[in-house]
């Protein structure tokens, strides 16, 4: 390609003042949207458990549903359009998801003491497990333990390496008495654990597999890595960033327009108040249908940018929209990577970066607006968040109230109960133990309650409501 055809034309823009939101915001008194319901007392923030919990996939199950509806022909339709813009794209996601696979296969050694101890732990500590996760279970714990007791069998402790002194006058200068790098698994042991892990991947909502499966596949770590391809102008990391959010996109939307209708869900335990704040990192439209002045912190599936041109595009409805034809009609008219005309439309998705690039000005006032909720809330409710330090722009936003009464509901209490101490730099050891409608709590100096529990399992009258109701323990 000609050099005066770069695909940004020359120049590593996003916006003149991208990267710049966190000086930018505290000064930025914006008018769209309409006022973040006054500075309500309550405040909702929203994470991907929240839309797992109506039905859409949670954030570890998005690749392996990618790789899956990539396989239909609504799916092949919409990579073959993609592909047909994107000239030379070599990136593939079932080729990513086999490469991740081997990874994870390489480095089980430095995490198999973890695995295996965790799913022990799963198995003493869940009494929910069916007998086909327990044995799943059993099985992990039992193969890792034996690569274990190998190993420390092998090692050459204190007393041994003071008798080959004693003996031989030889200095020991290895651990072992074997060289571990030098021996190979066998195919059985290769097998059950590409098993393991490609299981992993299809379950990872398994209370045995999440343990394997860690965070092997995380798509908004796929594409901050090749969003700094905007940065340095690198074209191939561009085009593969254009693919892998358009696909995200269209995916998202398929699953939303899948959707049952009248399915409980935690939204609608929202729906209707105008008393509350909600900030979701959601991309869906169910925090917008529950709450109309709900603030999408992180991108919406509504909108979209062209990076190039500073436009701000939209869709009016996305349940309405017929996905191939906008593949192959609409998009294509607006994306041009080549000749005199650059024009590069990407979904309205800020990946986590440190530093928060501003890709559209409508981000500032997202921004602001979230920070004056969070600032003057008296209740924090946070709902299938893991308050992870991706987010530390986020982050930075919650330990700045110092004040409000915080309730976090997850599945996973061990970990957000540590992100949540660790965000408000807090000493992780001194929750106490409670129950909260009969589920498993913790709580911190009579300000913090994290409750280990599915989200439509709980009543949130009591932090949803403006009196200061009672919550039943």
């Amino acid at each position: 390609m000609d050099s005066n055809n770069h695909i940004n034309g020359g120049h590593n823009q996003l916006l003149p003042n991208a990267t710049h939101a966190e000086q930018h915001i505290h000064y930025h008194h914006g008018d769209e949207g309409g006022a973040a319901s006054h500075c309500a007392k309550n405040l909702v923030i929203l994470g991907a458990g929240a839309d797992a919990s109506a039905g859409l996939p949670a954030s570890t199950q998005l690749i392996p549903g990618i790789v899956t509806w990539l396989e239909t022909d609504e799916g092949k339709a919409i990579d073959e359009a993609l592909r047909k813009q994107l000239k030379r794209l070599t990136f593939r996601f079932d080729k990513f998801v086999d490469d991740a696979i081997e990874r994870l296969a390489k480095d089980l050694d430095r995490e198999r003491d973890t695995i295996c101890r965790n799913v022990r732990d799963e198995l003493n500590g869940n009494a929910h497990l069916d007998e086909r996760q327990r044995k799943m279970g059993s099985l992990i714990v039992r193969i890792f333990q034996k690569i274990t007791d190998v190993k420390n069998g092998a090692a050459i402790d204190e007393e041994t390496e003071a008798l080959i002194r004693e003996v031989t006058g030889i200095e020991p200068t290895d651990h072992t008495i074997i060289d571990f790098t030098k021996l190979n698994y066998t195919d059985t042991f290769k097998t059950i654990i590409t098993h393991i892990l490609r299981s992993s991947l299809h379950d990872s909502s398994n209370p045995i597999l999440r343990h394997v499966y860690k965070n092997l596949l995380d798509i908004e770590q796929l594409m901050a890595q090749y969003f700094y391809g905007f940065f340095t102008g690198r074209q191939a990391q561009i085009k593969t960033y254009l693919y892998i959010s358009w696909t995200l996109w269209a995916y998202l939307i398929h699953r939303e327009q899948m959707l049952e209708h009248g399915q409980p869900s935690v939204y609608d335990q929202l729906r209707g108040r105008d008393n509350l704040q909600v900030v979701t990192f959601n991309y869906t439209t169910l925090a917008a249908q529950a709450s109309p002045t709900a603030l999408h912190f992180n991108g919406n599936l509504t909108d979209y940018v062209d990076i190039e041109n500073k436009n701000d595009l939209h869709i009016d409805d996305i349940h309405a929209l017929d996905l191939i034809a906008f593949f192959r009609e609409r998009l294509p008219q607006e994306m041009s990577l080549e000749g005199e005309r650059i024009a590069i439309p990407v979904p309205s998705f800020i990946p986590p970066l440190k530093l928060k690039p501003v890709i559209s000005d409508s981000y500032i006032t997202t921004w602001y607006r979230t920070s004056e909720a969070i600032r003057h809330a008296g209740r924090i409710l946070i709902l299938g968040h893991s308050i992870h330090a991706n987010e530390n722009f986020f982050c930075d936003m919650v330990r700045a109230n110092r004040h409000a009464e915080i309730t976090l509901i997850d599945r996973d209490i061990d970990t957000v109960s540590r992100n949540l101490c660790n965000t408000l730099q807090l000493s992780v050891g001194r929750y106490t133990t409670l129950t909260v409608q009969g589920h498993p709590a913790r709580k911190y100096d009579n300000r913090i309650t994290v409750i280990q529990a599915d989200l439509n399992d709980i009543d949130l009258t009591p932090w949803l409501d403006d009196a200061d109701n009672h919550i039943s323990q």
